[in-house]
């Protein structure tokens, strides 16, 4: 039933057998929604079926046929509507039939329509001959999925027709219902380091790519950064502001466009920003925007960034966004990451090292810059590290493994050799578990980070990790480390969206861990592990351990998402077999690679006996 009625307002070419409306206004007592006409000459021709409610309105007296008409689709389902997959499939299948072979989709984004999650389309090809332009909103109330179409045939004047449509989708009124209120306190928060605040609305700005240099003081622990960014109208109209949002505790010092000096306004959390020309839909332009961090007053922990007389990590979102990365139903959007060049300025006696190549590496009056290109695995954090480094490289069958320790770091050299034996060992694991990615070093950071952290090929390591000087004891565990290392996989090469995306960026590195002892010692180890995990997850207070995977947020950490997490992942193995699960496991892996990735792509690629066993653990 949900596709034909995704299908049914493309497709809708005439009334449905009830009398024009001549009114400013049409309004549905029945959804507790009213739409105001884009024009007075225009008429509304409204009509119920026994799915759904479809208005068309158009001008008094011309034909459907030419194209210039609008839509209100309004239906039900069983279940909360499913925005985006929604979306998606119109996208894929129903639109691309109806506009022909020059279909073309030139936007989506998410927005918000009178307060509630929606999602715009803009689409172009033709119908009948006529070549034409579609804008579309779909707007999720609970259950409830409406549909808002715009047609503009290209003889037309788009921008006068185009300004009465603006009138209608800012005239739309949707009143709440008790269903959106519940779906909305479900919907899992987004990791707390990629979480944007509400200041930053929505916008068609989509940033291509950061080149940064970040400039580090020793002597008065100060960061200041020169970030600039390519910015892309994904929009349809001319834009000639852009919103700007920085990581708590970053200060905004000056913003300067193609043209010079640009004056930023506090808006909300953010600050809003004119641009010194409008850029037209489709078109590039480009920002820098100067800001500093001090770590005299930095006022968060140093668990996501420190800085120090001997030191300085950065392992959370510090470039500045022009889109928040969640959308206005909470869930994370799926633009394309954006490429990333670091450029890195430190005392000479110091080095920084970060993710992807070392490009350049240069020295001079007292200074070093050098600088890191991300090209193949677009990481979800450009997380760096900078201190008075020394470089210790060991060769570990298919990869290079550089360790990076400090003047104070005094780990033996039979230390550094079992580290990187571990490393490099974790990293063939995953390698053969989801396929081999063009990465052919892996770094390896000794900072003040709690624990281990791991980014896309690189490691960020507790100094306290390598033990007392000279002991070369306290050594991360092997299952840490794969664990860690599987996060170049999972929420990096594979960037996971919607309901259940903590549960594949968070317990799909911690399974990689248990399937690892597996491999490496044995089934008893692996269900000695799984049973571990089973135990912990039932230890948890009833509000945790009983809640559905699928809505778990990733931060704060949620224990269940390691524990709860394996023992779904490994219910789906045994319901499979070994080399069906393991088959689908690096599939799945290899044909999501730095795209996005759904749990319906999940459930869909392990088979029917693996989701019915994942099933009750995420739902």
């Amino acid at each position: 039933m949900l596709g034909l009625m995704l299908v049914a307002l493309a497709q809708v070419q005439a009334p449905q057998d009830t009398a024009t409306l001549d009114a400013p206004a049409y309004v549905n007592q029945a959804y507790g929604v009213s739409i105001p006409r884009p024009f007075d000459d225009w008429v509304f021709e409204p009509g119920t079926g026994p799915e759904m409610t479809t208005v068309i309105f158009h001008p008094r007296g011309a034909p459907l046929r030419e194209q210039l008409w609008g839509a209100l689709l309004l239906t039900r389902f069983a279940e909360p509507v499913p925005l985006r997959p929604v979306v998606e499939r119109r996208l894929r299948s129903t639109w691309p039939g109806l506009l022909g072979g020059s279909f073309t989709r030139m936007a989506s984004e998410s927005v918000e329509v009178a307060g509630l999650p929606a999602i715009r389309t803009a689409m172009s090809g033709a119908i009948g001959g006529v070549a034409l332009d579609v804008e579309e909103y779909a707007v999720a109330r609970g259950n409830e999925l409406l549909l808002l179409q715009f047609r503009i045939p290209r003889g037309l004047p788009p921008d006068s027709v185009s300004a009465g449509y603006r009138r209608t989708i800012e005239g739309l009124r949707i009143q709440p219902g008790t269903v959106s209120r519940l779906v909305q306190a479900a919907a899992p928060a987004p990791p707390a380091w990629i979480a944007t605040p509400a200041g930053l609305p929505t916008s068609a700005w989509q940033a291509a790519g950061y080149d940064a240099l970040v400039r580090y003081d020793t002597a008065a622990l100060r960061a200041d950064v020169a970030a600039t960014v390519e910015l892309l109208n994904a929009g349809t109209e001319l834009a000639d502001s852009v919103s700007l949002w920085l990581w708590p505790g970053l200060v905004l010092d000056s913003v300067h466009d193609a043209a010079g000096p640009v004056s930023p306004v506090p808006f909300r959390e953010a600050s809003r920003v004119g641009l010194s020309a409008a850029v037209p839909p489709g078109q590039e332009t480009r920002i820098t925007v100067f800001y500093h961090a001090s770590g005299v007053d930095w006022p968060l922990p140093p668990r996501q960034m420190n800085l120090s007389p001997t030191g300085m990590f950065a392992a959370t979102d510090w470039l500045p966004r022009v889109q928040p990365e969640v959308d206005s139903a909470g869930q994370l959007r799926e633009d394309r990451r954006p490429d990333l060049t670091l450029r890195l300025d430190v005392p000479e006696h110091w080095k920084a090292v970060a993710q992807g190549r070392l490009t350049s590496d240069l020295a001079s009056r007292g200074r070093r810059r050098m600088t890191w290109q991300m090209d193949q695995v677009m990481p979800a954090v450009a997380a760096f590290a900078l201190g008075p480094y020394q470089v210790l490289t060991r060769n570990e069958g298919p990869v290079t493994v550089s360790v990076w320790i400090t003047p104070a770091d005094s780990p033996s050299s039979a230390a550094i050799d079992t580290l990187a034996a571990a490393v490099g060992e974790a990293w063939t694991f995953c390698s053969q578990a989801f396929g081999r990615l063009p990465i052919r070093s892996i770094n390896v950071a000794v900072t003040d980070v709690p624990d281990v952290r791991g980014f896309a090929g690189l490691l960020l390591l507790d100094r306290a990790a390598l033990g007392a000087a000279g002991g070369g004891g306290g050594l991360p565990s092997l299952a840490t480390l794969v664990r860690e290392i599987a996060r170049t996989w999972w929420g990096n090469s594979v960037m996971a969206d919607g309901p259940g995306s903590s549960w594949i960026v968070e317990s799909f590195p911690a399974w990689a861990a248990v399937a690892a002892g597996g491999a490496w010692q044995g089934d008893s180890v692996r269900r000695r592990l799984t049973y571990e995990a089973d135990s912990a997850w039932r230890a948890e207070p009833a509000s945790s351990r009983e809640r559905p995977l699928a809505s778990v947020p990733a931060f704060p950490a949620d224990p269940v998402l390691t524990t709860k997490g394996v023992v779904a992942i490994e219910a789906a193995r045994r319901a499979s077999g070994e080399a069906a699960f393991r088959e689908a496991a690096l599939v799945l892996a290899r044909e999501h690679r730095n795209a996005w990735l759904r749990l319906s792509d999940v459930l869909a690629a392990f088979g029917p006996a693996a989701s019915a066993a994942l099933r009750p653990y995420l739902f």
